[in-house]
């Protein structure tokens, strides 16, 4: 952003930010069933018997939250997900809990409600704002690109000038007369607050959604350029859509319209990691893997990914221009990813993608081969547990040995294939009682090795070959795309990173460098 693009910027410093609630009977009961049916499953939300039920009521409210079109458009699905919900809860009466199974049956019922309400909470809330404010073309910005299309022709019935896009949006140096932001504000880039591009900024959202709304300064020291911070975001009067008695069903009314709290729904930065399991977010350990610090981006089709916070756990791939405005694809350290960057995703992890492919070419030597690779790790690390000085003992163990290296944190990380010297390796395998496989188990672990490195150019090499031609022009022109791959049936996503949910996680290293959406667990 130039100087200039930026003094155009900071003249609507002082813009006048204001909140808009909305509150919708039929919305709020179903809130508030569903937020009681995920806090009753609490820790059986891993078991396969409510998993799917847990997935299916997150996609619903997540999108109820953020999605500002008519409740019955076929775009939300809620019939579908009423259904299936009803499905599980008949399927599982004779099975489970019979308070949860009426929790869930609960749930499906108030869904059932809100599948045949034609209103539109959220666009109600949005012109409640627009339209007591001056004329012009005004952005509404949305969090998830891939309903874009849905929520124009949502919009497009109001007849009111608009234009409909994201945050990124907004974080640009176009400035707006009027901009709407929709959705819970636990999620916003700081930008979009403490840097306004518009002179009236509204944020609307359900009535339920209760989160700070502290804006930071810009700079820690020093005016802007023209103009004063906010300092304040003003609250409007709630606006009601809809009669308590047309949504509410049999629920009692005080109990249909008490207030949620901050525990029974959560922001969209949490829903990042709703669906993870609570175990793998609680502990440091989680089947048998050591819990990694890691972050959550948000992406410019609203889908997430978690990005560790150290260096070296995880790669992802890049795809960025080269010289010649082509696309170029490479692996990086998933730490190094930053806003703007666009990455290739697929619902398992860039590693996880890698074993995949490795083990194709490995062929029916494969499980033998991973089965030497965990075995002198697993044994590695029950002498690391049983030392009487842990890994500190082990290492001086080893280095008393002859080792010249001791990276026991690597060595026993899932991700470890073999030590990168030799030597070192016969050493730790003579130190395991192994002393006569250390040849046999360092060519066998060299084919592992070889395999990674080949998986490893032949998924970029796939990649670069899709995002080539007409998709490179659409990646950058949309800020995402899918990428169909030649040799898998699973394709790829490729998108912008939008921006860096606060907050850090500790999870298994297997959670990061995913796709993660409310479709995909």
């Amino acid at each position: 952003m130039s100087l200039w693009e930026a003094d155009k910027v900071y003249q609507h410093a002082d813009c006048v930010i204001e909140e808009q609630p909305v509150h919708h009977s039929g919305v709020h009961s179903f809130m508030r069933a569903a937020s009681a049916f995920l806090r009753a499953v609490g820790d059986l939300e891993s078991s396969d018997l409510w998993r799917q039920a847990c997935i299916e009521i997150r996609r619903v409210r997540w999108l109820l939250g953020t999605v500002p079109v008519p409740l019955n458009s076929l775009d939300l699905r809620l019939e579908e997900a009423a259904h299936s919900l009803a499905s599980i809860s008949a399927r599982l009466r004779q099975a489970a809990d019979a308070d949860l199974v009426r929790q869930l049956s609960a749930v499906a019922q108030a869904l059932t409600r809100l599948g045949e309400d034609c209103s539109n909470p959220l666009a109600a809330g949005v012109m409640a704002f627009l339209s007591s404010g001056r004329k012009g073309t005004s952005l509404v910005a949305v969090t998830n690109r891939f309903y874009q299309d849905a929520i124009v022709r949502a919009f497009g019935v109001i007849h009111y000038p608009m234009e409909i896009g994201t945050v990124s949006d907004l974080l640009g140096a176009e400035v707006y007369d009027s901009a709407v932001v929709v959705g819970p504000v636990g999620w916003l880039p700081p930008g979009v607050l403490n840097a306004p591009r518009a002179a009236r900024l509204g944020l609307v959202h359900y009535d339920f959604y209760r989160e700070p709304l502290d804006i930071q300064p810009l700079f820690d020291e020093g005016p802007v350029l023209r103009g004063t911070m906010p300092t304040r975001v003003h609250r409007r009067g709630t606006k009601t859509v809809g009669t308590p008695s047309k949504f509410a069903g049999d629920a009692r009314p005080e109990m249909a319209e008490s207030p949620l709290t901050d525990v029974d729904v959560a922001s969209l930065a949490q829903d990042a990691v709703a669906g993870l399991p609570s175990e793998a977010l609680r502990d440091s350990v989680s089947g048998g893997h050591e819990g990694v610090e890691a972050r959550a981006a948000l992406l410019a089709d609203g889908s997430y990914v978690l990005l560790p916070l150290e260096s070296g756990v995880h790669k992802i791939l890049l795809v960025e221009p080269d010289q010649d405005d082509e696309p170029s694809v490479e692996a990086v350290d998933g730490a190094s990813i930053s806003v703007g960057d666009y990455v290739v995703l697929r619902g398992s992890s860039y590693y996880q993608s890698l074993i995949e492919r490795a083990d194709a070419v490995l062929g029916e030597d494969a499980p033998t081969l991973r089965a030497l690779q965990q075995g002198w790790k697993a044994q590695l690390g029950d002498r690391i547990a049983h030392h009487p000085d842990g890994r500190r003992g082990v290492a001086k163990d080893l280095v008393a040995r002859g080792a010249v290296t001791t990276n026991l944190d690597y060595w026993t990380s899932s991700w470890c294939i073999r030590t990168r010297r030799k030597d070192d390796f016969a050493v730790v395998m003579a130190y395991l009682g192994r002393g006569g496989e250390e040849e046999d188990a360092w060519v066998g672990l060299g084919r592992i090795d070889h395999a990674h490195r080949s998986a490893g150019r032949s998924y970029a090499e796939a990649v670069q070959r899709a995002v080539s031609g007409a998709l490179w022009q659409q990646l950058w022109a949309d800020r995402w795309c899918e990428i169909p791959l030649d040799d898998t049936d699973s394709g790829a996503r490729a998108a912008l990173v939008d921006a860096l949910l606060p907050g850090q996680l500790c999870v298994p290293p297997h959670y990061l460098c995913r796709l993660r959406t409310s479709e995909v667990p």
